[in-house]
């Protein structure tokens, strides 16, 4: 199919400028480009649209894909499937230098890029990063279901958990736990263990078919001891790769293969994703990675600074994980930066110099609320009178604050199921356990929730 793809997008942009605003515009839409336009049959074309950046293509697949692809179809009045890689704008000297270029000799770097055998992957194992082992995982109440079934997949490759599929929000160790997985596999013998994710599956499937090498793509996919596949909800609206998915998945069940796949979100809340997709995945094992909780916070940042040599007393590590209240990854990069700084100062952390990262301050004595002044706080957070926390209005913003003035009095008070229902207007102690555990789920998955809960948190103990 000859097309010119720079007059395409410059009518693509066109369409999308007068419908956005001209700061989303300039700042999301204007930087892309289109690298490839790839014809899978008459009525249906890949789209390769490239951004300039990983977080800029996360954003461009979130918030536009649709608009985009929408304008792309009533260009090229065909079916479009947008694959989106990360890339710049090719200067006019690099374009001139391009055209010059023996065709064939670029079909043949893509396919040796791609597919050929390279000295990493000697080990068996391909894309998996050393550190990510099942000893470098700390287990906690929050993934001891998902560590314990990926210990499982390890036992029983190919039999028990096919596939095992994780999900969990950001940062919670879903990648570790899988590639920990994958090296357990690999050590074991059971051949080559790929893991890729799922924005590389697409460009390898848009790179093979541009290059007309797809059985090598094939080959590729379908030939392995395992298969780690993160961030599944990626492949939601792309119709190509969920029919090579779809088939690739099919051929490494039926032959046994090992199939372990991570998602932020359950298969079934995946928008866009095909239903027989969605019913493969819900055939094995589904679990979810929540949040750490207050011991396991302490357990990652203890393990991790051993791991770098940081030297650190309990009581630092306690201001550390008080604070930094919401994923591993968050915690990892604060203990970093502690690291970084001490290594400036000696190479022992202190006081001064954890409350500053953190960004709180340290109490020097613990200042506890009376439970009275507690529930007068989450009554101001959220500009509602006491006597509407302890009534019986079912608002639903009133019922949230009540749930969590009750959480906070078990959870940072201590008090009995039975002290806190009275104090909340005479509540028997099953509905105080209901609303106290209603609001850890929704910590784990509901970021309103969350900053709720946290900034209370830090206004105890201003």
């Amino acid at each position: 199919m000859q097309v010119n793809e720079s007059e395409i997008w410059t009518s693509v942009c066109g369409e999308l400028e007068v419908a956005m605003s001209s700061a989303t515009f300039g700042y999301y839409i204007n930087p892309c480009f289109i690298k490839s336009i790839i014809e899978v049959d008459a009525g249906r074309v890949i789209v390769q649209l490239a951004s300039p950046s990983a977080f800029h293509l996360t954003q461009i697949d979130n918030r536009y894909y649709g608009q985009i692809k929408q304008a792309m179809e009533k260009q090229l009045e065909k079916k479009v499937e947008l694959a989106l890689v990360v890339g710049q704008k090719p200067t006019d000297a690099f374009a001139a230098e391009g055209q010059g270029r023996n065709q064939g000799s670029e079909m043949a770097e893509i396919k040796e890029g791609l597919f050929a055998q390279k000295q990493s992957d000697a080990s068996g194992t391909k894309g998996l990063f050393p550190r990510y082992t099942f000893d470098s995982f700390v287990v906690g109440s929050s993934n001891n279901l998902a560590y314990a079934a990926a210990k499982a997949v390890v036992l029983y490759p190919g039999i028990r958990h096919n596939p095992l599929f994780i999900w969990g929000g950001v940062g919670v160790g879903k990648t570790h736990l899988m590639q920990a997985a994958g090296h357990a596999l690999a050590n074991k013998g059971m051949g080559k263990v790929t893991y890729v994710t799922s924005e590389q599956f697409t460009n390898d499937l848009v790179s093979s078919l541009r290059s007309k090498t797809v059985g090598a793509f094939k080959e590729k996919y379908r030939k392995v001891g395992a298969l780690l596949v993160d961030d599944v909800q990626f492949f939601a609206g792309k119709e190509s790769s969920q029919e090579e998915f779809f088939n690739t998945f099919n051929v490494l069940y039926q032959n046994g293969v090992q199939i372990v796949l991570t998602s932020d979100r359950k298969p079934q809340e995946i928008d866009k994703l095909e239903q027989r997709l969605v019913s493969r995945f819900l055939g094995g094992l589904t679990v979810d990675v929540g949040l750490p909780d207050y011991e396991m916070r302490v357990a990652i940042i203890t393990k991790k600074a051993a791991e770098v040599g940081l030297a650190i007393g309990t009581e630092l590590i306690n201001l550390i994980a008080a604070n930094v209240v919401t994923n591993a990854r968050e915690l990892e990069g604060s203990l970093m930066r502690v690291a970084a700084e001490a290594s400036l100062k000696g190479g022992a952390a202190d006081a001064a110099m954890v409350e500053k990262i953190v960004g709180v301050k340290q109490q020097r004595e613990t200042r506890k609320l009376r439970p009275i002044q507690l529930i007068s706080l989450v009554a101001k957070h959220f500009e509602f009178k006491n006597k509407d926390l302890l009534g019986k209005s079912r608002k639903a913003e009133l019922v949230l604050a009540r749930h969590i003035a009750i959480h906070l009095l078990r959870n940072e008070l201590g008090l009995q199921l039975e002290k806190v229902g009275e104090l909340m207007g005479g509540r028997d102690h099953t509905t105080i356990m209901h609303a106290d555990e209603k609001i850890k789920q929704e910590f784990e998955v509901n970021q309103t929730v969350r900053e709720n809960v946290m900034k209370l948190r830090q206004e105890m103990y201003l």
